[in-house]
Order: structure tokens, then sequence, then C-alpha cells
């Protein structure tokens, strides 16, 4: 049974200057705001808690409203849109994406969708429209579009290819009555086959595959918190909001040493804990929802090692051997750098006070005193905060 979920859309209208043409009465654009507003009532009429976002796209593409589901406030904004030049798709489609990835890393399990009104005279960069769209599809943004007027080559009609590849419906329509109408079709609800449900361990394979690449890291200590965490000046910030507790229960570690933030509610959690929650969670074992505001966030490699094999763990770190690409160098950092560094070494979690040699991981960039560094590879191999294996000279 197919489900229908909450929704957040945005209209994306045409604001070129071919859209003043009165070939449809009074004008495209007015007929084009018509549908807009068409489109918004039938919606919310559908779905109180449905959301949509207005913008108009010309040579610049301009955010009339965020995303709201007061119908008056939505209409008044169709009010702001200004006439600018030309029609410039591939820069209004990827201005769209990304107030949508906003909201898709704030709050998962809604379907994303951009609804297209244009004339289709529009100019775009074939190489850029297709990563646009490309990315449309791996995020799982559906694509409609909507264009006033005739069609002329339909089978190589890039609208229609668009809202093919990206499973959204097309139309062109020729008279005003049939455009507007067919905006309520348009506000119809999606139907999902499969739940995308994020917290679901059950639907992993069913997600949209680039949902990984619009997570955010966690956030870790600047060192002004990391010396204030060591002094023992304890605020009751460096407690893991998960398992509440200073000490991570799985490694035993302190905050200082694993503790990481969710950069959007600044919500304290150690690696090891984050990395279970994720596990139990999660479609992908990287890509988790913080358990306090949802935010789609991205755990570092070595804190997969976490969740893979507790039993097995060594110091925090399990390497994994077929793992491809996974090695790393340590570079020497010159001695009069070494003040410059904004940084704690990752094994002993001290600053740099210019008493030994200081190393740098190429992969992920972590700082190591000589001594750390030595002991490090002989009890694990491989760098602390990535699980890359440290190749040999």
């Amino acid at each position: 049974m197919p489900e229908l979920k909450i929704e957040d859309a945005v209209i994306l209208i045409d604001a070129s200057r071919s859209m003043l043409r009165k070939d449809f009465k009074p004008s495209r654009l007015a007929v084009g705001l018509q549908t807009a507003k068409s489109f918004i009532q039938s919606k919310l009429s559908i779905d109180l808690k449905d959301r949509i976002s207005v913008i108009s796209f010309g040579d610049t593409p301009h955010k009339l409203i965020d995303f709201a589901f007061e119908e008056e406030k939505l209409i008044s904004s169709l009010k702001k849109i200004q006439i600018s030049g030309r029609g410039i798709l591939h820069e209004g489609i990827a201005f769209a994406l990304q107030i949508l990835v906003e909201e898709m890393r704030k709050m998962g399990g809604k379907i994303p969708r951009i609804f297209v009104i244009t004339d289709n005279k529009l100019v775009f960069d074939k190489v850029r429209l297709d990563k646009m769209v490309n990315i449309a599809k791996g995020l799982g943004v559906y694509i409609d579009a909507c264009q006033l007027g005739g069609i002329q080559g339909y089978e190589e009609h890039t609208l229609k290819r668009i809202t093919q590849k990206t499973r959204g419906a097309f139309g062109f329509f020729n008279n005003t009555k049939e455009i507007i109408n067919a905006a309520k079709a348009f506000a119809s609800k999606k139907e999902v086959r499969e739940t995308i449900d994020y917290f679901s361990p059950e639907k992993k394979d069913d997600l949209a595959p680039l949902i990984s690449d619009i997570a955010l890291p966690l956030r870790r200590p600047n060192l002004l918190e990391i010396r204030f965490m060591m002094s023992g000046k304890s605020t009751g910030e460096e407690k893991c909001n998960i398992c509440h507790s200073n000490k991570a229960p799985i490694t035993g570690s302190d905050f200082y040493s694993e503790g990481r933030f969710c950069p959007s509610c600044d919500r304290a959690m150690h690696l090891s804990c984050a990395a279970m929650w994720a596990k139990k969670t999660e479609y992908k074992e990287n890509v988790f929802r913080c358990p306090f505001c949802f935010f789609l966030l991205e755990l570092p490699r070595a804190a997969l090692k976490f969740a893979r094999d507790k039993d097995e763990e060594k110091n925090g770190i399990k390497i994994i051997e077929d793992d491809e690409g996974l090695e790393t160098k340590l570079t020497l950092i010159p001695p009069e750098n070494v003040d410059q560094i904004d940084a704690s070494c990752f094994y002993c979690h001290s600053i740099f006070l210019g008493d030994y040699q200081v190393f740098q991981c190429d992969k992920c960039g972590s700082y190591y005193h000589k001594p750390c560094l030595d002991k490090m590879d002989n009890e694990i191999g491989a760098c602390r905060n990535c699980g890359a294996k440290i190749k040999s000279d």
C-alpha cells in the first residue's frame, strides 16, 4: 500500500522577460502566478502539515518566502516577483536544492519536491543542469514541471527529461483554465512505495543514496574547551547526553578525548555512544540524526569501529585490513610552525609546547607528539582519529 507523507515543496517560478508575453491573458506571468496560487491552495487543502517555499528565477534566483504553511502569507509573497532577464534553469534548480538540503538536514522523513512553472524559454548549461538533476535524484527530490504553451521536439524536451529522471510529472497547456486546473493535480501527494524512515533499521536500503553527502560532521572541542575540560572545572557541558556520563562507557575515555558536539543544537556526545546510536537507528553506519534535534550528522571513519565489534577494540580503534585506501603518512611539522597549531595531541590530548617533534596525519590532519606517535604505532599501527594504517617508510 503506497504511503503518503508530509511534503516540503519549492515552487520555482520563471520570472524571465519572455513571461511578459500576452499570448496568455493577461500575460504568461500572471497565469503563472495564478497557477502557483492554485497549487498552494490545493496542497494545503490536502494536508495542512505540508510546507511550501516560493522562488523566482530569471538571471538570478530570489527567495520570495521561506517554508511556510500559512496560505495567506504564501499567496501574498507572489506579489514580490520581479522580472529579470533570461530564465537560467540550472541556477533556479540549484537554489531550490540548496534550501531543500537545509531542511533535510534539520528533519528527516519528509518528501522533498520542486514544482517548476515556466514557458520553457530557458537557458542553461547542460553539464551543470545534469549535475543538479543528478543531485536531485540522489537526494530523492521529485521535480515536476508545468509549461505554459505548446511543445516542440517532445522526445528531446529538457523539462520532460528532468521530470522523468526524478520521478516527477510533466505537462504543457495551451489555455489558462487548463493550466490552473492542472496545478491542482500537481499538488497531489507523491506516492512512496516504501517507507522512508530515518529511524528504522529495516529501511536502510530504501533511502536516497546522496543523503549521507549532506550530513555535517560532529563539532570537535576547540583548544580552549579542551584546556578547560582538562583543568577539572566541570560545567556539565562536557557530559555525554546519550550515556549521561563524562567517561565513555565503551572505551573508558574522558570527554575531552572522545567528546563531540552536534553542530545544530550543541548537545554533547561521545563518539562511541554516537556510533552505537547510529548503528541502532540509522540506515548507514556513518550517518545518523542527532537524538535531540534530529539534525543529520556524519561520524568519522574511526568511530565506526566502536560499533562494529567493541569486544575486539584496542584503545578505541580496530583496523579493518581490507579497507581500500585506508593508509596514511605522518608528516613532520617544522619546529617554527609548532606554536601555530590550534589543536592538542590526539593521543595524550596535551597542547604542544615545543619540547617534542610534532607530526600530522596526512589523511585527517590530526597532530601527535613524537613519543605519542611511537606508542600509537606500536599499539595499533594506525592514526587514532581516522583509523588509517600508518605506512612505514
